[in-house]
């Protein structure tokens, strides 16, 4: 005898209303968190992919950030050195006057704001650290405060309490990039011209007065040439904190376009396509709706209700 039965189709039913209510959920999920997949596990075939992007994204992200606190260091590093160099320049022009005026009535007097100068420049900080203090960040590189202790100095030398350890940083995945300078390397020279002529003025053939001797004047033509040439090397070492600054510029430009270019890939992996979900979203909700009838109306009929 053939058995006639409605459970098979209650079953079917239910099965179908279940699978549509687990799509709906999905979907729903998907609209509202914008992600494919709410745990790597959905993304499975791509994961990767995903992680290496992912971890490139860290790196660059790195770089980046370093980037900015090299660009500031920089920035400082500029006024710095300018700071520096305008001193040489003035010291330059202030013996050219004395020679063309023929008088040294106020050279040491200059010369004690040209030190100044110089003094700033090399002690100056950065985020509270010296700028050229080498690795030693606890105290000024240059360790006198006046020009009279420069010039009571055994030696320009003695004055430098700086390391030889140049700061380094790495803008990209290249090798680390040298963007530090150290006090003695670039004082050296104009902190020397300014004590020979802080001691020539204390030794017996000083003071400067009114009237420059003939050896005063023949001391001042013989410095001017080594203050010239520590104002041009002042200037070629700021040339070269500019170039330091165009080189993180580039490097951060490179950085932040393959940042784009990687949460790009990453979007493109992860994320959903907002209004092909909201579409799904609103088929699933008709078919949900559609099961829960379907199972309604089967779940009512009987064949008993024949049978009576």
């Amino acid at each position: 005898m053939t058995r006639i039965a409605t459970n098979v189709s209650n079953q079917v039913s239910l099965s179908e209303l279940l699978r549509n209510q687990s799509d709906l959920l999905e979907a729903q999920k998907q609209v509202s968190s914008g992600k494919k997949a709410s745990d790597l596990k959905g993304l499975a075939p791509q994961l990767g992919a995903l992680n290496a992007a992912h971890s490139l994204s860290a790196r660059t992200e790195s770089f980046l950030q370093a980037g900015k606190q090299v660009s500031g260091r920089l920035a400082t590093q500029d006024l710095a050195l300018n700071e520096i160099a305008g001193a040489a320049d003035e010291l330059r022009q202030n013996v050219i006057d004395a020679i063309g005026l023929d008088s040294g009535t106020t050279i040491m007097q200059q010369l004690e704001t040209v030190f100044d100068r110089a003094l700033n420049g090399l002690n100056q900080t950065y985020s509270g650290h010296p700028l050229f203090g080498g690795s030693k960040v606890d105290a000024p590189p240059v360790n006198i405060p006046t020009l009279n202790d420069l010039g009571t100095a055994a030696a320009v030398a003695d004055v430098f309490d700086n390391t030889k350890v140049k700061v380094t940083a790495r803008l990209d995945e290249g090798r680390p990039v040298e963007i530090g300078f150290l006090a003695d390397d670039i004082g050296t020279d104009i902190l020397t011209a300014i004590k020979s002529i802080k001691d020539f003025n204390d030794s017996a053939s000083g003071p400067f007065g009114a009237q420059l001797t003939a050896a005063q004047k023949t001391f001042l033509q013989t410095t001017l040439s080594s203050i010239t040439s520590a104002a041009e090397g002042l200037n070629a070492v700021v040339g070269k904190n500019g170039l330091l600054q165009n080189r993180v510029e580039n490097a951060q430009t490179r950085a932040e376009d393959q940042q784009l270019l990687l949460r790009q890939v990453i979007g493109e992996i992860e994320d959903v396509d907002l209004a092909e979900a909201a579409t799904r979203l609103s088929q699933a909700q008709t078919a949900v709706e559609a099961s829960a009838r379907t199972f309604s109306l089967l779940s009512n009929l009987s064949l008993l209700n024949f049978l009576r």
